[in-house]
Formats: structure tokens, sequence, C-alpha cells
């Protein structure tokens, strides 16, 4: 399996980025897909003095891969303090750099080493992920930054003179999406390829719920059965919004963990097989491009799913979690029952000795990974064990970065779940940004590819 990050090595990694950044961009241009993606205004024709510009027709959202961003038409030789500022009924959130403007009266965000900052490489999409603000709840979460849109507002200020300014319009990718939830009722055999009848409520328990991503100009795509993963920034209304922006449509089960851990939701297999039924079935869907999607607790389930049914999952995606199932906290129990019988589990995690086999899933597994988590602390020797059970096969990755924390499947440019100044573990911001870079690049590369098939 090919790896990346700090232990992956670097020959051809430019090369192989640029080309995915190129791909992701035509899939954007076509209707395809990702946020990568963005919205906001283009600099005014004919505007001079000192200004903010990025180029033309780019649109920003609040998940925000790095795009070009300059300020230009500064005083050469000047020293500016860049501020990010947003304001909403939930708060203020802030940050700021310091930049040497160039002798050509510019400062590229994208090459330029900021001073004073909450991160020390270039990243032109650095002062909208570094923002810090009030604590949320997962409900304000998910409002603010995935169904709001947030206007964030770049100062430049020479000591007490504000010298440029723009505001930044970062738009959710959930604002126009739908979730419907999907019942017991409709698994039914009966029901499964046809037009269910009125759910009867008494009867019916909801098993999880459907992002469809298809539309008049992409009527079938592919689709990923997602274990949802209940920490802030990665469940499933951060993800399945990126995901179906791809172009893939999602279902999700919904999963509870008190530790980020274990989980505390116990699973049927009965019932994903339905779900997977279902999905077979659903107008929309390419039944042959069936991903499955689990990170942090729920990784477990998703090898657990794709090594049980790799017949009919094309392929893995998963991150920061174990590879093989744990109990719930606490107890022998298991997460997951066939039948009336629970499988086997590990009471706590330790050394991987006897991983799952992931040799017969046919399509691409994407791994991911922070080598200074503190949360789940073995998810890379996890991970590696994982990655051995299998011949490397075209779009494989096993991603480990350096300096990483646990959140690295948030997708980028969120300013959540990172760490702050870098922690105890050694973790930093800007590594575990790149982190959700690289994997979110990965992903989004192998459900392209499928939407093309």
């Amino acid at each position: 399996m090919a790896r990346r990050g700090e232990e992956a090595g670097r020959v051809g990694r430019t090369t192989r980025v640029a080309a995915l950044r190129a791909a992701v961009a035509t899939a954007v241009v076509a209707g395809l897909a990702l946020a990568a993606a963005l919205s906001g205004c283009a600099t005014v024709e004919g505007q001079v003095g000192p200004r903010f510009v990025t180029p033309p027709l780019i649109r920003f959202s609040s998940v925000l891969w790095p795009v070009p961003l300059q300020l230009v038409g500064a005083q050469p030789g000047t020293r500016l303090r860049i501020t990010a500022s947003l304001t909403s009924a939930r708060g203020t959130w802030t940050s700021g750099a310091t930049y040497d403007v160039g002798g050509d009266g510019t400062i590229d965000f994208a090459r330029d080493r900021p001073q004073l900052a909450p991160f020390v490489q270039p990243d032109s999409a650095g002062l909208f992920w570094s923002l810090r603000g009030p604590s949320l709840g997962p409900a304000d979460l998910a409002q603010q930054w995935m169904r709001d849109t947030s206007p964030v507002t770049l100062t430049a200020a020479d000591g007490n003179r504000v010298v440029a300014r723009r505001t930044f319009r970062l738009q959710g990718l959930a604002a126009t999406s739908r979730a419907d939830t999907v019942y017991t009722h409709d698994l039914a055999p009966e029901n499964v390829g046809s037009q269910p009848p009125p759910h009867e409520t008494h009867e019916d328990e909801p098993v999880g719920t459907f992002w469809s991503a298809a539309s008049i100009e992409r009527p079938t795509g592919p689709a990923v059965l997602m274990f949802d993963d209940p920490s802030p920034g990665a469940s499933s209304a951060f993800t399945a919004p990126v995901l179906s922006q791809f172009g893939a449509s999602v279902f999700v089960i919904p999963i509870s963990s008190s530790d980020g851990v274990h989980v505390s939701t116990v699973i049927d297999s009965g019932t994903v097989s339905a779900v997977l039924d279902w999905l077979d079935h659903r107008t929309g869907v390419d039944p042959r491009h069936i991903f499955v999607y689990g990170t942090g607790a729920a990784e477990q389930l998703a090898v657990w799913a794709a090594t049980t049914f790799p017949r009919r999952l094309h392929g893995l995606f998963g991150g920061g979690g174990a590879s093989s199932l744990l109990c719930l906290a606490g107890s022998s129990a298991s997460p997951v029952f066939a039948g009336s019988v629970g499988l086997p589990c590990e009471r706590e995690p330790g050394p991987v000795t006897a991983p799952p086999s992931l040799q017969e899933v046919a399509g691409p597994v994407v791994l991911s990974c922070g080598r200074d988590d503190v949360v789940f602390p073995r998810a890379c020797g996890d991970l590696r064990a994982l990655a051995r059970t299998r011949t490397p096969r075209a779009g494989d990755e096993l991603l480990i970065q350096a300096r990483a924390a646990h959140a690295v499947t948030v997708p980028p440019g969120l300013p959540i779940a990172l760490p702050i100044g870098g922690d105890a573990s050694g973790a930093d911001a800007q590594s575990t940004q790149g982190a959700r870079i690289a994997f979110w690049d990965a992903v989004g590369q192998q459900l392209l590819r499928a939407v093309l098939s």
C-alpha cells in the first residue's frame, strides 16, 4: 500500500498532488465535485491601491482547500498585520499573522512565511482555518460551519492604519443539501426497489439518513456507506456534504462513542446487508461503486464491513481508529452481532497481531492517521498492520502525518478540533490541517474516478 506523510518519502509526491488537484478542479468546472470549490467576490476591475486578490471565478466555502490569495499594491518593505475576523449570532472568531511586504508590493500568502501567527509555513488558507472563537455544541457547530454563510473579513493594517480590507463569504456546503431518514419499513424486502407505502411510525424505527447526490446532470454515481464518527467536525453533518459534492450519495448509520475509541452502539450485520440491498436498488446509485467509510471510533465498523461484504463494497476509507472490533467500553459485549451472536472483540486496544485481511477488497483503500494522536495513540500502528494484509492496488493510500493530532479526517479549512499552539504530544494545527488535505484529496480522487467511470 502506498504511503504518504513523513514516512512515505517524497519521490513523485509533488507531481501526484498537482495532478490530483488539477483533476479536482476539472471536476468542479464540470459540475461534478468538490467544494475545493469555493464563494465570494472577485476583485473589482480597475481597482487601485492595496487590495486582496484571488483568481477570477474562485468561489469560497467553509470547507477550504488552499487557493491563490495575495495582497497587492502595498508599500514595499513595510510590515503589515493581517487579521481575520468573523462575527455571528454565536460569537466572534479571530486570527492574525504578520507579513513583510516584498519589493513588488505583494504578499503572496501561498509563498510568504508568516510571523507571529498560529501557523509557521506559508498557507493561503491559514487565516481561515486558524480562526479561534467560542466553543459550540454539536448542533451549533454544524449550523455555523456547514449551513450558514460565514462572512470572514481580512484586514491589512500598518500600525493603526488600515490599508486594505475584504470580506469572503464562506458558504456552508450543507446549506442546500437534504438528508432523508430511512426506516426499517423502507428496508423490508417487499419495498426494496419499489416506492414504499406510507410509514406506519408505530412499527418503524429509523435506521439512518440518506444524502442523495443524483441530479439531472449526473443521474447515477457512486455511494458511500458511512458509519458515523460522532466527534466534532468529523461527523456526517460535516463529511456527508463533502462526499456529496464529490458526486457520491451517502447512507449514514449513526454511531455513538464515549471516548472516541470504543463505540457504544450495537450494529446488526443483517441490517447492514439490508442497507446494501436498498442501495443496490436505489435509483441514482451505481452498485458497482459503493464504498464504506468510518473514522475514529467507527473505523473498526468500516473495516469489519469491508471484510464481511467484499463483493458488495468496492473500497474503504478510514482513519484515526482501531482496525479490529473493540468491545463496548467497560464490557465484553461486541459492537457487531450476526443474528443473536456477538462477534469476537477485544476488550481494550493492544498490539495487533492478526488484523482483519483487506486482501479481498477489490477497490481502493485509503487509510489515514496522525502520529501524535493522543485519543488513540495506536492508530498508526493499527493502520500499518492493516495495510500489510493486502497486496497494494491502484488508489491505495496509507497516510501517516508527523505532528498531526487525532482529528485528521475533519474536512480541510474548518477551524475545528485543531491543536492550539502545539499540544503536549507535539501535534500542531498546520500539520493536522495538512493531514486533512491529504486524506480528502485521496478520497476525492477515488470518488471522482468512480463518477467518471
